[in-house]
């Protein structure tokens, strides 16, 4: 009977102890689940800052009938938004909106394309179309690794892309006066000091550049980082055989 007695009191002990492994492996992973959350509502923030900047910088590429829409697009994670090709197609992933931001050719409203891209990409790698995430294991290592990849290339070929005419796609990096020499293309420096930013004193020659646009994206990428380490893996080294590939990766 005494024997009978503590058999039953181990077992009772074997099987709390295992459910209470198991929900503490749960609440860990609901509480991980929701700092990935977290990620992305502060990266769909850092998104929309982007864009103001953007086409504050830039306002002669962004649809004004179109602003409302996609800051309300940002902001509540849907996805009534859609832009179309040269042939007047429906655009159906992030690649073929970000293939046509870097379009050498002229493109209508480039900047709306560049945050829209942006914007699919990192919708759809944190799947938020999909079943709500109860556990960080929910989401997928793979998008989210091919995410912080794109991310990497997107920054690099914002910085670097030019058209046809050897003029930059997005202005953001560049000083005022760097703008006006690219348009000017004298070839007598001295005429430098002659630029009206120059002039005006509103730079110097020696002014710093503009990183305020990097640091977003930067930011962007970082927490992505936080939600890799979440779900237990760590992000891939960035070469610069991936930067200069500048091909986006589906």
């Amino acid at each position: 009977m005494y024997k009978n007695f503590i058999f039953i009191y181990v077992l009772i002990i074997l099987f709390s102890g295992c459910a209470s492994n198991s929900n503490i492996k749960s609440v860990f992973q609901t509480q991980k689940a929701n700092e990935i959350s977290k990620d992305y509502k502060q990266i769909m923030n850092y998104l929309h800052k982007y864009k103001v900047k953007l086409d504050k910088r830039n306002p002669k590429y962004y649809n004004k009938t179109l602003e409302k829409a996609i800051y309300s697009q940002i902001n509540s994670g849907e996805t009534f938004v859609n832009l179309r090709d040269f042939d007047g197609k429906k655009l159906q992933n992030f690649k073929q909106y970000l293939d046509l931001a870097f379009d050498k050719k002229g493109l209508l409203n480039r900047n709306d394309y560049l945050i829209l891209g942006a914007y699919y990409m990192i919708y759809d790698a944190y799947s938020i179309a999909g079943q709500h995430k109860f556990t960080a294991l929910n989401y997928d290592k793979e998008k989210l690794e091919k995410l912080y990849k794109n991310l990497h290339i997107l920054k690099w070929k914002i910085r670097t892309s030019k058209d046809i005419n050897g003029n930059y796609l997005f202005l953001t990096w560049q000083n005022n006066w760097q703008v006006e020499y690219m348009k000017k293309r004298f070839d007598d420096l001295n005429k430098l000091k002659k630029l009206k930013s120059i002039v005006e004193k509103k730079e110097s020659l020696l002014s710093h550049s503009n990183f305020s646009f990097e640091v977003l994206l930067s930011l962007m990428i970082h927490k992505v980082e936080n939600s890799l380490e979440d779900i237990g893996a760590e992000p891939s080294d960035i070469t610069l055989d991936t930067l200069t590939s500048l091909v986006f990766i589906l």
